[in-house]
């Protein structure tokens, strides 16, 4: 018995002691210096080490608009140049007609949240006056949502419903679900 007791008693130091030495290895290996990253090359050092591109023939050459800095534009379309350091191609009309009937469709969504029939219908007019190739799903539930708003009743859930279940892919939905359905 006094030989088990006595055991117990060195047992327990040592235990302590594996495991203090494991922990100052874990530390250690934790601790330890890392191989300091790759250096990355400068990319104003790389731009100028990049060989100039071959000249173009006669033929090929392509006219290259500069913006007020001096960086060339890229060109429209697509031409097989060397676009590096060029800054993207021009904002054309079309670009900015597509600004404005996104501007517009926020508009409408701003007077909808707003619940704004009346703000709503305008915005829906001009939208169809200046986009009516357009006349499609979209304008279709902006008004319906209008109606729901309007004058909400049996028959605008039953339109609503219709168009709820019909025009799977509309943004529009969740919107006629909330207006006109709940």
């Amino acid at each position: 018995m006094a030989s088990e007791s006595r055991t117990q008693r060195l047992r327990a130091p040592l235990v302590g002691l594996a495991a203090l030495a494991l922990l100052t290895l874990l530390c250690v290996w934790l601790l330890r210096s890392s191989a300091p990253p790759p250096e990355m090359p400068d990319a104003r050092e790389e731009a100028v080490a990049v060989p100039p591109a071959a000249p173009r023939a006669a033929a090929e050459t392509i006219a290259v608009d500069y913006s007020p800095d001096g960086v060339p534009i890229h060109p429209p379309g697509n031409a097989n140049i060397d676009a590096r350091g060029m800054l993207p191609h021009p904002i054309t009309p079309q670009h900015e007609r597509i600004f404005r009937e996104n501007n517009l469709i926020g508009d409408l969504n701003g007077a909808m949240d707003v619940k704004d029939s009346a703000g709503l219908r305008r915005l829906l007019a001009q939208y169809r006056d200046e986009y009516p190739e357009d006349a499609h799903v979209l304008q279709r539930g902006y008004e319906l949502i209008a109606d729901c708003m309007e004058s909400p009743g049996p028959e605008t859930r039953a339109v609503a419903q219709r168009y709820y279940d019909e025009e799977l892919d509309s943004g529009l939905r969740r919107y006629i679900r909330r207006y006109c359905l709940e």
